[in-house]
């Protein structure tokens, strides 16, 4: 076997063990908790509070200023984001975008939250990131090392 063939084989396996080992992570984990910020009404008390976090997925990080506190959101469903946005102890939001009800790109990650070891989460993150890049220079050097032994055939067969 060529080279290049197996240069394109094995970046296609890395290609693919890539999209399993996101796949896996994405199944099992869901997606990794984002920073946000939540302005509470100035009538929301302490207890409120408490059961709004509670049941939107919310878990303090600090208290930002006046009624404005930081959260890394574990539950980033569009369900759950509409349910935050228009409660009606929430005053305002920031890191989420309020009209199509998701977070931003530009949100910081915390880690995966769960009862799962998050160190786990990390590796399959890591390795399907590596899988994909090594994968996908496989296949980039596989294709032009392909064109370069079809480019050199063709100058070196005589012309018909």
């Amino acid at each position: 076997m060529s080279e290049h063939r197996r240069l394109l084989i094995g970046g296609i396996a890395l290609v693919a063990l890539a999209g399993a080992l996101y796949l896996t992570l994405r199944l099992t984990y869901g997606e990794r908790a984002a920073y946000v910020h939540v302005r509470w009404k100035p009538e929301v008390n302490d207890a409120t509070r408490a059961e709004v976090e509670r049941s939107h997925g919310l878990h303090p990080v600090e208290f930002r200023e006046q009624r404005t506190w930081g959260y890394f959101l574990s539950d980033l469903s569009i369900e759950n984001i509409r349910r935050i946005v228009r409660h009606p102890s929430v005053e305002d939001t920031h890191n989420i975008d309020r009209d199509a009800f998701f977070v931003l790109d530009t949100a910081e990650r915390g880690d995966y939250l769960g009862e799962r070891p998050a160190w786990i989460a990390r590796m399959l993150e890591f390795f399907s990131r590596a899988s994909l890049f090594l994968g996908g220079a496989a296949l980039l050097v596989g294709a032009f090392r392909a064109a370069r032994d079809w480019w050199a055939r063709r100058i070196s067969s005589p012309a018909a």
